[in-house]
């Protein structure tokens, strides 16, 4: 399973433009196959903050993801919504426990 965590800084001027994009989105990328969760929240230190977190279950489901339609068209939409970095990461798990 691989995780991915990130975020978006978004321009609070386009904050309804980037909410737009991201419902629109967010839909499309739980149907995948091999999508487990993709989320996005505002972080409650930073209002401008968008966190994410993806739950995929091989590289080859994000591999498709990532050279899918819609993820070119959120890209494309996005990127004029953006006000500072936007950064993800991946992250290999071998196992998971619930702590609470």
């Amino acid at each position: 399973m691989i995780v991915v965590t990130g975020h978006l800084m978004i321009d609070p001027e386009k904050r309804q433009e980037a909410e737009a994009a991201i419902a629109a989105f967010v839909p499309q990328n739980l149907i995948e196959d091999g999508c487990v969760d993709y989320r996005f929240a505002y972080d409650v230190l930073d209002p401008n903050r968008l966190n994410g977190v993806e739950i995929w279950e091989s590289q080859a489901a994000i591999d498709a993801h990532m050279g899918s339609a819609h993820m070119a068209e959120f890209m494309g939409a996005i990127a004029p919504c953006l006000g500072g970095e936007a950064t993800f990461t991946a992250h290999e798990v071998s196992s998971s426990t619930k702590i609470i």
